[in-house]
């Protein structure tokens, strides 16, 4: 595994974890990255049959839903409300472009995934971070050093029961890892 990425420019601790969480709301859902991307790719205004035919493995009424969605979300633009109108990403789409090839990147640097398109990595870089409340526990982490489950929700606001489900996805998705074996140990 790579790790040629270059540190970040800022502490993770100066991030404002809700407006972290808010964008991850936004690009999160599945399949929100992959019709981006095709979007962007085409660099047209597409139909909802038109991005399908792009994306084999997911079924055209989905790609609505979510071209719906994202439309709701100021991701995409349509020329007008009629039905079958094309979409094409607004500024607010465009502008994921960076954020999509910064998770990418973190992705080859850090996640042992193999070969895989590059909007499945994106896809793959959202799953694991668009937990709720992710970014607090990191940032409490980060600062803290190894700490007790119990220390963490007391930090972050949370009830064990809430910070211990959280901290077992951060886990399983390889953003942290427990100290020790046991309940309770450090992560």
């Amino acid at each position: 595994m790579s790790t040629s990425m270059k540190p970040p420019a800022f502490p993770i601790g100066a991030v404002d974890a809700q407006r972290v969480e808010d964008a991850l709301s936004l690009m999160g859902p599945k399949w929100t990255a992959w019709s981006a991307i095709t979007l962007a790719q085409e660099s047209r205004p597409m139909r909802i049959r038109d991005v399908a035919v792009q994306l084999p493995f997911v079924s055209e009424q989905l790609i609505g839903k979510r071209l719906a969605t994202m439309h709701a979300d100021g991701l995409v633009t349509r020329d007008d409300d009629r039905r079958g109108a094309p979409y094409r990403l607004s500024t607010l789409g465009e502008s994921l472009a960076p954020v999509f090839h910064t998770l990418s990147d973190w992705s080859h640097a850090y996640l042992p995934l193999g070969q895989m398109a590059e909007a499945e990595r994106v896809e793959d870089a959202l799953r694991r971070l668009h937990h709720r409340h992710s970014t607090a526990v990191i940032q409490i982490l980060d600062a803290g050093g190894p700490m007790r489950y119990a220390h963490i929700a007391e930090e972050a606001g949370l009830s064990n029961s809430l910070s211990e489900q959280q901290l077992s996805r951060l886990q399983a998705a390889g953003l942290i890892t427990r100290t020790g074996p046991r309940h309770g140990d450090r992560c």
